[in-house]
Order: structure tokens, then sequence, then C-alpha cells
């Protein structure tokens, strides 16, 4: 499926408690690199990240469709300072944050001359928030966690960045990672200024992934989506997509949708 414009209820309120995507009002105006010189929990925990606009759906989206409890434990794939670790363990789950070490915002923080992501700075959020969450720094294929231990993997805008071997390595290792029964969450960008909406095989933030040809190769089943809305499914319906435009959540600043779908691992 792809996030609409108008956002349910639960997740505007969602969004406004804990102040997704950008941080609460008091960040507008302050510098990552002020923001982890001096943290304030008043910031949120999403105000120690660079995001697209696009998060305000898929942060909520995540969140309620996860459905976790206390007690679940959850990997959150490149998650970098990401909010949503923070508020998954403040609510009681075993949090593990896998990134290698990409940039805060996936590279764009690199061009601005912002702070990088590293455990100091991951363990002063934790501080700050009172979570135990784990950082590895590591690709998930290269993480050494016990197979089948995970009730969730959340994986948010990051498929969209990486070359096709890259991404099937992501899913196949998520799929040895979820215990049967457990879901694989995914928001990927799809792209209007590329193909099959524009001339362009990617530009400066990724490609529109074949998402059709990533499940079938990652062992793992599709629980939820919108074939008609999810790129390079059978089903995927481009001009029906353009027709509904005005109902889609298109970033202001870019000309990207979100599409989301979840995955489960059988048994």
């Amino acid at each position: 499926m792809l996030g609409r414009a108008s956002l349910p209820t639960a997740y505007v309120e969602w969004n406004r408690r804990w102040g997704a995507p950008f941080g609460h009002p008091l960040v507008h105006g302050i510098g990552l690199r002020e923001r982890f010189d001096k943290p304030r929990e008043e910031f949120g925990p999403f105000g120690f990240q660079l995001n697209s606009d696009t998060r305000a759906f898929e942060y909520p989206w995540a969140y309620f469709t996860a459905d976790t409890s206390a007690g679940m434990r959850i990997l959150e794939a490149g998650g970098g300072t990401s909010g949503l670790q923070f508020v998954l363990a403040q609510e009681g789950c075993q949090v593990f944050n896998v990134d290698p070490g990409i940039d805060s915002d996936g590279g764009l923080a690199s061009s601005l001359g912002e702070w990088r992501v590293t455990e100091e700075l991951h363990q002063r959020l934790n501080r700050l928030f009172g979570t135990d969450v784990r950082l590895l720094r590591q690709r998930l294929q290269d993480a050494d966690l016990e197979a089948a231990s995970f009730d969730r993997v959340l994986c948010l805008s990051v498929l969209e960045h990486l070359d096709y071997e890259e991404a099937r390595g992501m899913l196949r290792a998520a799929a040895r990672l979820l215990a049967p029964g457990g879901l694989l969450l995914l928001t990927v960008d799809l792209f209007l200024d590329l193909a099959p909406f524009g001339s362009f095989p990617r530009n400066m933030y990724g490609t529109n992934v074949d998402l059709h040809r990533l499940v079938n190769d990652s062992d793992l089943r599709l629980a939820h989506g919108d074939p008609r809305e999810l790129h390079g499914f059978p089903a995927f319906d481009r001009d029906r997509i353009v027709a509904r435009l005005p109902e889609i959540f298109v970033s202001p600043r870019w000309p990207v949708m979100s599409q989301a779908l979840v995955l489960r691992r059988p048994g």
C-alpha cells in the first residue's frame, strides 16, 4: 500500500505525542550537531535524525502495524538515531538497532557537515530516554544474533538506497532472524521522478525497487500490502496511482511516496 495524504486520527495523535517525525517544535532551528552536543529530553525521541516528510506516515504505520507488547524482541535494521527504537524500548520491548554506520539520515548529513552516528552518541540517547537499545555497527547479514529469535524486524526507508544483492541479503537475514510467524515490516520509497513514472533509473537517493523480485527471493510471504501499489508486482498499476495522486502522501520537498508492506516468516 501507499501512504495516504489523510492520516488516520490515531497516526496524527501518535505523531503529536512523540514529536514524529522531526522532533517536538522546540528543536526547530537547532542543528543536529547542537542537539547531539546538548541533548534534551524535551526534543523528543525523533529530534535527533533528519527525516523525510513521508515518515509522518511511516513511523505510526510501523508502530501500529507491528502491534508490539512488552517483552517482545524487536530489531530495527538501519535505525540510525531514529526515535522509533526508543519508543518501543520505553514500552518494554527488547530492541536491537543493526546499522553498519551510515550517517544519521542515510547520507545527507555528510554533505551538510552534520554529526555522524557513533556508539557513544547512541548511548547518550539511551541514557536520555532511559532505554537500553543495543546498537550493532554491522550489516544485518553479518550480525551475530540468534536465529529465529525476533518477533518483529523493522526496515524503514532503507532498501531504496541499496543495490539489489545487498537488499536481498538483508531480507534473507531478516528471514533467518525472525521466529516462525514473525513479521518483517518494510517501508520503501517510490520516486515519481524515476521509471516507471519518470525517465531516469535512479536519483541521488536511490532507485525504485523491484519489490516482487525481492519478496520472491526472501523466504518470506507477503502478509499485508496492496500489490497494485507495490512496485514490481505484476498487479502494480502505474496509471491507477497517477490518477489517485491527490489521495497519496507525496512529500512536498521531493517527488516521493512511501510503499508499506509486511512479510511473514512461514510456520
